[in-house]
């Protein structure tokens, strides 16, 4: 009984330097992941694109299957739609075409430069998970940007006198789309190659 006693004493003398051992194991674990996720530009750059392109009312960053459905059937509301807020259906075609090409500029100049930093991450050869994802969540913003720029000029060759050729206007965002999906491809081939174990 007194060996139990024993135990007993022991134990709870020991549990306030277990508490304490814990605080101190916990911290710096802490500490050093937010500085990874401070150190990574391309993960801040992706995010700042993406949230431009939602404030703009051009990307909702929504790739879900109810959002998806939605389209398929046409019954999305278009109520915060990138046209309505630029006045596409009312406003006069030159200003609206004018804002288009403007607002299209900074994407495609803004998604060229993503591309150039991710591109300098994966020659480096030390691509992090959120570079990959970020970077991604930033196409997609980039492609529905794309939609929303070409229902706006849509909306303006249906009230205007002369037609403007979407395609053409919307080239210097295709082409980055273009260039930003092998990258994105080859940013994704970049990380699992550094997951993989070294041979030895």
């Amino acid at each position: 009984m007194s060996t139990f006693k024993s135990l007993v004493f022991i134990l709870a003398a020991s549990a306030p330097f277990a508490g304490c051992a814990t605080v101190s194991v916990y911290e710096p674990v802490s500490a050093e992941i937010s500085l990874t996720e401070d150190q990574s530009q391309l993960h801040a750059a992706a995010e700042a694109f993406s949230k431009a392109a939602r404030d703009k009312g051009l990307a909702t960053g929504e790739a879900s299957l109810a959002s998806l459905a939605g389209m398929l059937s046409g019954k999305q509301s278009d109520a915060n739609a990138y046209w309505r807020k630029i006045g596409a259906d009312k406003s006069a075609p030159a200003s609206v075409v004018t804002r288009v090409r403007d607002d299209l500029g900074v994407s495609a100049k803004g998604l060229s430069d993503l591309d150039a930093m991710a591109r300098a991450v994966i020659g480096k050869g030390d691509p992090e998970r959120q570079d990959v994802t970020s970077f991604e969540t930033a196409l997609i913003h980039a492609r529905q940007a794309r939609d929303s720029f070409s229902d706006a000029l849509a909306q303006v060759n249906r009230r205007g006198s002369s037609e403007y050729q979407i395609a053409l206007e919307l080239a210097p965002l295709d082409k980055a789309l273009a260039r930003a999906r092998v990258t994105a491809d080859d940013l994704a081939a970049a990380r699992s190659d550094k997951d993989q174990p070294a041979a030895s």
